[in-house]
C-alpha cells in the first residue's frame, strides 16, 4: 500500500496546505516555489530552415530535491492573439531530446500547463495564447504526467523521481497535499495520471528496474495501492501511459513506454481495481501518446515505428485504420469532433498532420523549423507533446544547441 502524508498525523486525508506552512506536505517535502516568469518568456512568428540530420541525444543529468524558497506574488502578461506563435520556455534540468513530462490544456481556466520531466520539479503555466503566467518551481521532483480533477479545481501532477503524487489549488496555486510511495524506502517513480470509475489511477515504474504497474488511490479514503491491476502485474515491466474517455467511463487504455514493441492493455476500473479486458503490443517502438476517440471506441497509439498512426478498436485492441505520415510518429491529439493532430519527430519533414476523422489525406501540416536570427539545428517535436484546443494546435520542441529550453509552439487550424 501507498501510505497518504497528511498533517501531523498518519490519517488517509490528502494535506492543505496554508501559507506560510512549512510542513504543508511533510518534513522532508519542501514548498513550491512560486516564481513570476513573464519577463522570460520570448513570443516570435517562425522561421523555415532546411533539416539537417540527429546529432547524439544526451545523458540525463542528475537530480536534486527541491529546496525549499520564498513565494512571490507573481505577475501576469497577457500577449495578443497571434497565428503563429512560438515562445521560449528555460525549464532548469531538462534534457534535450531525452525526456519530457507532459502538456495539459485546461480551456475552461485560460491555462496551459508543461512540465519537463525526469530532472526538472517545476509546473510551467500559460494562456492559451502563450504568455507564460507563471513558474512553480520545486513543485513536484521529476514532474511528469498530469490530469485534472474531476471538477477541474485541482493539478494531480506525478513526482516522476520520487514517490509523489502532488495536488496543486488551481485557484491559490499552493501545494494541496500529496500521495507518497512505499513505506518501505523504493522508489516507484510515478509515470502517468488518469480518472475512471470515480477512482484516480496511476501508472508507475522506474527506468533502472524492471518492476512496474499500475497504482489505485481511492479518494474518498485516500487509500493508495500500488497493485491496483488483476492477473497481469507480471507483464508490465516499464511505466504506462493512460487514457480514459468520458464516453466509456470506465474504460482504461494502457501503453508501455519502456519496451519494443510495446504492450497495449484495454481495462475495466472496478471499485477494487482494473481488470484485463484485451492485450495486445504495437508493431514497433514503445508507446509515445495515446489519444482516444470521442466515442470511446478508437485509440490511437503513435510509437516511433512503423510509419504511420495506427487505429485500434479499444473493444479488442485491433488495428481498424491507419493515418499515413512519416519517420517516427510521437505524439498524438483528437479534438471533441473527431479532428485528428498527429505528430512525428521528423527531422527532414513535417512534424504535425490533421486529419478528418477516418481520412488518409491530410488537410493541413505544419512544420517546426529553428526560430528567426537562429541558424541552429531545426528543432523536433517532443515525445507526447501535441494538445488541441479549439482552433489551436499546442506543440512543445526543442533542439540541443538550447539546454534546459523548450519552445511552445501555438498554431492556429485553418
Amino acid at each position: 500500500m501507498f501510505a497518504l502524508l497528511a498533517a501531523g498525523a498518519g490519517t488517509a486525508a490528502a494535506r492543505t496546505a496554508t501559507p506560510g506552512d512549512d510542513g504543508a506536505a511533510s518534513g522532508n517535502v519542501a514548498q513550491a516555489q512560486l516564481v513570476a516568469d513573464s519577463s522570460r518568456s520570448k513570443v516570435d512568428r517562425e522561421s523555415k530552415s532546411a533539416r539537417p540530420g540527429k546529432p547524439p541525444r544526451p545523458t540525463p543529468s542528475p537530480t536534486s530535491s527541491p529546496t525549499a524558497g520564498p513565494t512571490p506574488t507573481p505577475t501576469t502578461s497577457t500577449s495578443p492573439p497571434s497565428t503563429d506563435v512560438n515562445v521560449q520556455i528555460p525549464i532548469p534540468g531538462y534534457t534535450t531530446g531525452f525526456r519530457f513530462g507532459d502538456i495539459l490544456v485546461d480551456e475552461a481556466r485560460d491555462r496551459v500547463y508543461i512540465t519537463g520531466g525526469k530532472g526538472t520539479d517545476g509546473l510551467i503555466v500559460t494562456d492559451l495564447n502563450g504568455s507564460v503566467l507563471r513558474t512553480l518551481s520545486g513543485i513536484a521532483p521529476g514532474a511528469a504526467g498530469m490530469v485534472l480533477s474531476p471538477d477541474g479545481s485541482k493539478l494531480y501532477i506525478a513526482a516522476g523521481d520520487q514517490d509523489w503524487l502532488r495536488i496543486v489549488d488551481l485557484d491559490t496555486w499552493e501545494l494541496d497535499g500529496q500521495f507518497a510511495g512505499k513505506t518501505d524506502g523504493t522508489m516507484t517513480c510515478p509515470k502517468d495520471l488518469a480518472f475512471a470509475a470515480g477512482q484516480l489511477w496511476v501508472s508507475w515504474g522506474c527506468e533502472s528496474e524492471s518492476t512496474a504497474g499500475i497504482g489505485r488511490v481511492d479518494l474518498a479514503t485516500g487509500k493508495f495501492d500500488v497493485y491496483g491491476v488483476e492477473a497481469i502485474d507480471e507483464r508490465i515491466t516499464s511505466a504506462m501511459l493512460l487514457a480514459t474517455s468520458p464516453a466509456q467511463p470506465d474504460m482504461v487504455i494502457a501503453g508501455a513506454t519502456g519496451t519494443s514493441p510495446a504492450l497495449l492493455v484495454r481495462f475495466e476500473a472496478t471499485a477494487t481495481g482494473l481488470v484485463q479486458r484485451a492485450i495486445s503490443r504495437t508493431d514497433g517502438g514503445s508507446v509515445k501518446q495515446l489519444a482516444i476517440t470521442p466515442d470511446g471506441t478508437e485509440v490511437i497509439v503513435p510509437s516511433g515505428a512503423p510509419y504511420y498512426h495506427p487505429v485500434l478498436r479499444t473493444s479488442d485492441l485491433v488495428e481498424v485504420h491507419r493515418y499515413p505520415t512519416v519517420a517516427y510518429p510521437n505524439a498524438v491529439a483528437i479534438r471533441p469532433d473527431g479532428l485528428v493532430v498527429a505528430g512525428t519527430n521528423s527531422s527532414y519533414d513535417k512534424d504535425v498532420w490533421v486529419f478528418a476523422p477516418g481520412g488518409t489525406t491530410p488537410v493541413s501540416t505544419y512544420d517546426f523549423g529553428h526560430l528567426p536570427n537562429q541558424e541552429t539545428w531545426a528543432h523536433n517535436l517532443v515525445n507526447g507533446a501535441l494538445a488541441v484546443a479549439g482552433n489551436k494546435i499546442y506543440a512543445v520542441t526543442d533542439q540541443l544547441a538550447e539546454p534546459e529550453m523548450v519552445t511552445l509552439r501555438i498554431r492556429t487550424l485553418p
